[in-house]
Parts: structure tokens; C-alpha cells; sequence
């Protein structure tokens, strides 16, 4: 009696376990593509992985504690055990030596699915499915993930239409979807597309023991529209949409379907033909907008570059690569000139453009082998089923699932995916291998460990045990840690007051004290308070102490990720600002960006830095040889830098000003003339240019411009300052000569640009006034004081100007 007692409490608890099991897996499917909050910085891709990682290490405490319980786990064997093993232990070891340690462990910020923590829980994603589901199972995962893609995609073409319908603030925008952009909202809405189409033709084959019609067609006419939105969502996103991809998709469904393998009626077919006709003419119209909508763009590497830089990672560490997550890494280091020519050649990319370019330096040859490896198998496994398997109700739902898998393979070749997409991509891809390995018609060996067979199987299932829930723990407590921190973050890049970020940050930094973007935050809120106390009180323990706070923040986040240039970059800047307070804070500035040079070899910014460093020395000196000597460092670092890139009009200008102070008038208005035309619109190199002749063609000593500390920007709507002081230009009448006619005419295209430039209108009225004509100058002074904003200016140009107003 007590025997079975025990059997029905032990049945009892096997499938309250087998429940939670199936409803992980189900809530996986179900919200993970749908899943955001909003409330922390890294996006909603980072939230998606924290709740999958929770399911994921959930369903798996369960499966384990299932076969203690039950006192057997069986594990089932599959042909992509040693592929998915030599993966692991590829990503293992190059995380071992990779270049950043932490990231390629837990993933860097903003990019969490790529590390080998990610890959670990992947692979138990993977295993997870393959052990604990059956027919019914199978159709209850697909069904959840249809009903989370169509309210994804009601909502998207909700928002696009600017009906919003979530309260929040960050949602009522038209370009916001759970996806977290707008090429990953196209890249999901292709890769779903035949899962709605093969669910609405064959809604009746996968569920044969449907017998209400009402239902059926409730079921059809439903998806119909989850079809139809999910078109017209996609024909509005055109130009962020990659039509071969969702027409290759289609074909492969209609190859199964027209050759009969999988089995449909004539009726039926007529949807995914449709659909493929309308798919082709969508393809053939090109970016032709059927509404014109304000969307923002977006940027990611070109194939080309990230083919070079892959191409040279391989030739620097070619078996393990430099790191999982790493990509930053080998992005600034192999760039290349090339890439300087381009209009984001100060950007700098965590992602390839193509899975293989960024495992090829990520995880070198044998992480790209293993990836190859596994891929080929799961597409041989899953053609075969489909062609040979005889269970008729899943073979659609394989089919649907296969034309995803190839539409994931396409985007994975061409595009740089999200976190959210990437996500996707392994839901569809581990999906469909394993679906294709439960229908296979040759069934797979299994592996049980048994309490009741053997003492050293006991002993594995309770080590298994042990580890999985020891592990569980760990991993659940620090995702839940770093999402907190994230909210903190979130909050603190909200906040109005400093202080307030700076208690937010510190949080954030306790939970996840490994985050070197936070150190990075909190040190540039300490170098804010610095300046306003320098502006204020000038209380200089407080300056002090904030500065202190500044840099060991800032040495903090280098110490967590040394070889990333962004963070030593990020220090070298706060060095720059704490010149002002402290003493040889420029020499320690210049020596991370000469480590910065090394990251990033191909940069000019670090030589254009270290220019303005120099150049801050010898306004610091008072000897003129020692001036003169920085000056000179300062024009070889502004070579260096036109030598990385040949069009950095801010290089060209830094030149002008050296040679200024140099006294070769020459050499500097023809840098100024390279900076001119390398930017027309800069108003600020332009006046330089035309001060610079200006003084050049003054024949009185006394009667010149001086640049001025701050040049005003001179945009529309700015508070205009005179950068030339009234006693700083005195003299008597002179003669007109090329400089000064020069000077006229840049003077005047600077008013094109900008009429309300105050500047220009105070040159042209002294250059106006010296030449004798009084009348443009009258024009210049009158003008001049009407966009003049204070009083006390004012008053200063109608005592230099008296007559002419």
C-alpha cells in the first residue's frame, strides 16, 4: 500500500515537473519575441535574453529534478552532439585567451548573445527541446510562437500608422517595435511569413481531428490578416526590407508543396502562390513608397569591411580568434584606411555584417568549421524528415519551420543582427532540428542514467543534479543583478540632476561592478562636477575630489576591458579636462592616446588629440623656444593624423593656427583654404580664413584680428559674441589689395551661410571702415547692433563705430 502511495506521489510530481517543463518551453516561444519593459538601457534585446535565460535554466531544473524524481534521466542522442560539443569547447577556450575576458563571457554591454554564456544556454535551449516534446508538444510551441508573431505584427502595423496603444512614452513613436529596429522588425516579419502562410493553408492537415468548420475558417480568416499585415508592414518598410529572402522562403515552400511531398489541396495552394506573386512584384517595384513615412536610418558595416577585417583577425589568430563578443576589438585594430573615406569613419562597430565574417574573428577557423558543421546537419536532418517522415500532421509545421531556418540563414550570411534577432534565430533553428529529429523515420539512440541500474549512474544523475542546479542558481542571480544595474542605469541617464546620476550609477555599480560602461558614466558625471565647481564656488578640494573620483572611475573601466580603445579614449578625454586643475595630467592624457593609436591603428583621432595637446603645452610655456618646439610636435601630429585621413578638414585647421602662431601667414591661410573646402558649411573655418587675410593685408602693424578662444558657431538662433575685441583694430584709412578683397568676399559667403553671424558683420564693418567706405559700413554697424545681444556690447561698437549708426 505504501509502495503505491509512493509510485502515485512520484507520478504526481513527474508531471507537475513534465508541466512546467512544457510551459517554459511554450512561455519561450510565446514571449521572448514579444517581451519588453522599457526600463533598462541596453534595450529590449538584453531583456528578451534575461527571460530566455530564466526559461531556459527553469525548464532545465526541471528536467533534472524530473529524472531524480523519476529516478531515470534519459537523454537522447543526436548527429549534432559532437558538432555542438566541439562548439563549446572552441568558444571555451578562445574565451580563455581571448583579449577581454569578461565580455567574452557574459557579452559586452549591448551585446549579450554572442558570449559563451549565451552559447552555453543555446546549447541547453537546444537539448532542452529535443528531450521533452512529442507531436502534440510540437503544435502547441508552434502555436504559441504564430500567436506571439501576430500580435507583434498587429502592433507593428499599428504603430506605423501612428495609432499607439500602449501607454508608455517610449512607444509612441512610429519606428518602436518589440523587435528593437526596423531592419530586425523586416528580417522577422520575412522569417515568420511562412509559418503564417503554411499555418492558414494547412490548418486542417496539422490538426486532422478539427471537425468544426466555423473554427477552421475562424483560424484561416485570422491568419489571413496576420498575413496581409504582415505584407503591408513590410511594402511601408521597403527600403529596410530584404525581399529575396522572404521570395527564397516562399519557394521553399511551394517546392514541397507543388511536388506533393507535403500533401495540401488546390484551394490551399492558392495562398502561398499569391503570396509569392505578390512577393515577386513587391521585388521587382524596388524602395516604391506606398506612404511616406518619417523613419529614421540605419547603419551597420559594409560586407566589404567586414570581409577585410575578418580577412586579417584570421591572418593575426587564426584558430580561436580574438574572443566571443569581441568584435570591437578586431574592428578598430584591421579597420583599415579605407574605411576612412567612408562617412562613418569615426564609428566605430561591434557587429560584421555576416555571422562568418564576425565568428572568423571572434573564434577564428574552428568556431566557423563547428558553425558550418552544425548548420549543414540540421539542414540534411530536416530535408530528409520532411521528404521521408510519415507523421502527416507535423510535416507542415517542419515545412514552415525549414523555410524559416533558410530565411535565418540568409540574414545571418548578409546582415548584422540584434540581440532580439538573434534570439529569433535560435528559436527557429533549434526548433526546426529538432522537430526533424523527433519525426525522423530512424529513430536516435538514447542515453539513460538510471538510480536503479547502476550505483555510478546514480552517482552521474546526482552530480548532473548538483551541477545544474548549482549552476542555475549562479546564472539566475547574476542576470538578475545585471538587470537591476541596468535599471539604475537607465534611471541615472534620465535624471536632470548630477548627483542623482551619480547615486543611480553607483548602484548599478554594486550589482554589476563588471560593467565598464557604467565606470565610464559615472566618471564623466564627476568631471561635470569638477567644471561646475571651476565655474562656481571654485572650491578647490571639491574640484579635487571630483577629479580624483573622475579618473579612478575612468581606470576602473580600462582595468575591465584594457584593449577596448572606446574606454581608454574615454579616460585620455577626462585627462584633457583635468589639465586645467592638475599638473601633468596632458602627459598622462597623450600616453592612452598613444595606446589608443595602438587599438586603433588606423584612427586619426588619436593624433589629432595629441595635436591639441601640444598645442595646449605651448600655450601653457612662456619661453618662445618652447613654444615654438610644441608648436612643431603639434603640426607633425596634424601630418600624422591627414595621413590616416587625407580629408579631416579639423587636421588642416589645427595646421593653420599652428603656423599662425609660427608667424608663417602663408603656409596658414593655405591650410585654411584645404579646411574650407573640405567643409563649405563650417562658418568657423571661414572666419578664420578671412581674419587670417584680413591681417595679412593690413599694411598698419596695430590694425589686426586675433582669433579668439571660443569661435562662435554661428548657426541660426545661437547668442552671437564678437571674437575680435573694438581696441584690438585701430588705425587709419588704407587701401584696398587682393588680401583684403579676399577677406571681403569670404566675410560676405559666411552671411550666405549665416546672416546673423556677428562676427562677419563686425569684420566687414572695420574692414569697411578702413578702406573708407562708409556707407557699407553704416549698413555693417547698423545691422551688427540690431542682432547684438546685450547692451554692453552694444555700447562698445557705437564708441568704436561713432557716426556709422
Amino acid at each position: 500500500m505504501e509502495e503505491k502511495k509512493m509510485q502515485s506521489k512520484q507520478t504526481t510530481s513527474v508531471k507537475s515537473l513534465d508541466f512546467i517543463i512544457v510551459g517554459a518551453l511554450a512561455l519561450i516561444f510565446l514571449l521572448c519575441p514579444l517581451f519588453f519593459t522599457g526600463l533598462i538601457a541596453q534595450g529590449a534585446g538584453f531583456e528578451k535574453m534575461i527571460l530566455f535565460y530564466f526559461l531556459v535554466l527553469l525548464g532545465t531544473v526541471a528536467w533534472v529534478t524530473k529524472g531524480v524524481v523519476s529516478g531515470e534521466l534519459s537523454f537522447k542522442r543526436t548527429p549534432l552532439d559532437w558538432p555542438v560539443v566541439g562548439l563549446l569547447a572552441v568558444f571555451i577556450v578562445s574565451t580563455i585567451l581571448s583579449v577581454n575576458q569578461k565580455d567574452s563571457l557574459i557579452g559586452s554591454y549591448g551585446n549579450s548573445t554572442k558570449c559563451l554564456a549565451a552559447v552555453v544556454i543555446f546549447a541547453l535551449f537546444y537539448y532542452l527541446l529535443v528531450n521533452n516534446i512529442n507531436v502534440k508538444r510540437i503544435k502547441l510551441l508552434f502555436w504559441s510562437f504564430i500567436s506571439s508573431s501576430f500580435l507583434i505584427i498587429i502592433y507593428s502595423f499599428l504603430q506605423l500608422t501612428d495609432i499607439f496603444i500602449l501607454p508608455m512614452d517610449f512607444t509612441k513613436v512610429a519606428n518602436f517595435n518589440p523587435l528593437g529596429s526596423l531592419s530586425g522588425l523586416t528580417m522577422f516579419l520575412v522569417i515568420i511569413l511562412p509559418m503564417l502562410i503554411v499555418g492558414m493553408a494547412q490548418v486542417k492537415e496539422i490538426h486532422p481531428g478539427l471537425k468544426s468548420r466555423m473554427v477552421v475558417i475562424f483560424l484561416k480568416v485570422l491568419l489571413g490578416a496576420a498575413v496581409a499585415a504582415d505584407l503591408a508592414v513590410l511594402m511601408l518598410l521597403t527600403g529596410f526590407t530584404f525581399w529575396p529572402a522572404a521570395i527564397v522562403g516562399m519557394v521553399v515552400v511551394l517546392m514541397f508543396l507543388l511536388s506533393k511531398v507535403i500533401k495540401t489541396t488546390n484551394n490551399n495552394l492558392l495562398i502561398p502562390l499569391a503570396t509569392f506573386l505578390v512577393l515577386i512584384i513587391l521585388l521587382v517595384l524596388g524602395n516604391f513608397n506606398i506612404a511616406s513615412l518619417d523613419l529614421p536610418a540605419e547603419v551597420s558595416l559594409s560586407h566589404q569591411a567586414s570581409w577585410d577585417i575578418a580577412k586579417d583577425s584570421l591572418k593575426d589568430n587564426p584558430i580561436i580568434g580574438a574572443g566571443p563578443a569581441t568584435f570591437y576589438y578586431s574592428f578598430s585594430k584591421f579597420k583599415g584606411l579605407d574605411f576612412n573615406t567612408s562617412p562613418l569613419w569615426n564609428v566605430r562597430f561591434n557587429n560584421a555584417s555576416g555571422i562568418l565574417f564576425e565568428l572568423m574573428s571572434n573564434v577564428g577557423v574552428l568556431g566557423v568549421l563547428a558553425l558550418i558543421v552544425i548548420t549543414l546537419i540540421a539542414l540534411s536532418i530536416s530535408f530528409l524528415a520532411l521528404i521521408k517522415s510519415n507523421e502527416k500532421e507535423i510535416q507542415s509545421i517542419l515545412l514552415a519551420l525549414f523555410a524559416g531556418f533558410i530565411s535565418v540563414i540568409i540574414f545571418s550570411l548578409l546582415f548584422s543582427m540584434s540581440n532580439s534577432l538573434i534570439l529569433i534565430a535560435i528559436l527557429v533553428s533549434c526548433s526546426t532540428a529538432a522537430v526533424a529529429i523527433i519525426i525522423y523515420p530512424e529513430k536516435f539512440k538514447a542515453v539513460n542514467l538510471s538510480f536503479r541500474s547502476s550505483p555510478k549512474y546514480a552517482l552521474a544523475l546526482a552530480a548532473i543534479f548538483l551541477c545544474v542546479s548549482a549552476g542555475v542558481v549562479i546564472l539566475f542571480t547574476m542576470g538578475l543583478k545585471m538587470y537591476l544595474a541596468d535599471i539604475y542605469n537607465k534611471q541615472s541617464l534620465v535624471e536632470n540632476d548630477i548627483n542623482q546620476k551619480i547615486v543611480k550609477l553607483t548602484k548599478a555599480i554594486q550589482l554589476a561592478p563588471y560593467q565598464d560602461n557604467y565606470y565610464l558614466n559615472l566618471a564623466n558625471h564627476y568631471m561635470t562636477l569638477a567644471n561646475q565647481e571651476a565655474a562656481g564656488d571654485r572650491n578647490q578640494s571639491v574640484i579635487e575630489n571630483n577629479l580624483s573620483l573622475a579618473i579612478e572611475s575612468g581606470k576602473k573601466a580600462i582595468e575591465l576591458a584594457p584593449n577596448k580603445a572606446d574606454n581608454n579614449e574615454a579616460l585620455a578625454l577626462i585627462y584633457e579636462n583635468a589639465s586645467f586643475y592638475t599638473r601633468g595630467a596632458l602627459e598622462w592624457a597623450e600616453d592612452l592616446y598613444n595606446k589608443v593609436s595602438e587599438l586603433d591603428p588606423d584612427s586619426p583621432a588619436p593624433y589629432l588629440r595629441v595635436a591639441l595637446i601640444n598645442m595646449a603645452r605651448s600655450n601653457a610655456e612662456a619661453d618662445d623656444s618652447e613654444k615654438a618646439y610644441y608648436i612643431k610636435e603639434a603640426i607633425k601630429k596634424y601630418d600624422q593624423a591627414i595621413a590616416k585621413k587625407g580629408d579631416l578638414a579639423s587636421a588642416y585647421y589645427g595646421k593653420a593656427i599652428a603656423y599662425e602662431k609660427l608667424n608663417n601667414i602663408d603656409d596658414s591661410i593655405e591650410q585654411l583654404k584645404k579646411a574650407v573646402i573640405l567643409a563649405r558649411n563650417n562658418v568657423d573655418y571661414r572666419f578664420e580664413l578671412g581674419r587670417v587675410y584680413f591681417n595679412r593685408g593690413v599694411s598698419q602693424p596695430n590694425l589686426t584680428q586675433t582669433a579668439a578662444e571660443e569661435i562662435t558657431k554661428g548657426e541660426e538662433g545661437e547668442e552671437e559674441k564678437l571674437s575680435v575685441e573694438p581696441d584690438q583694430a585701430t588705425g587709419g584709412t588704407i587701401s584696398r589689395n587682393d588680401d583684403l578683397t579676399m577677406a571681403e568676399q569670404v566675410f560676405l559667403s559666411i552671411l550666405q551661410l549665416n546672416p546673423n553671424h556677428a562676427n562677419a558683420r563686425y569684420s566687414l564693418a572695420l574692414f569697411y571702415q578702413k578702406v573708407g567706405e562708409k556707407d557699407n559700413a553704416k549698413i555693417m554697424v547698423k545691422s551688427l547692433i540690431d542682432i547684438l545681444p546685450d547692451d554692453t556690447t552694444k555700447e562698445a561698437v557705437k564708441q568704436q563705430f561713432p557716426g556709422l549708426y
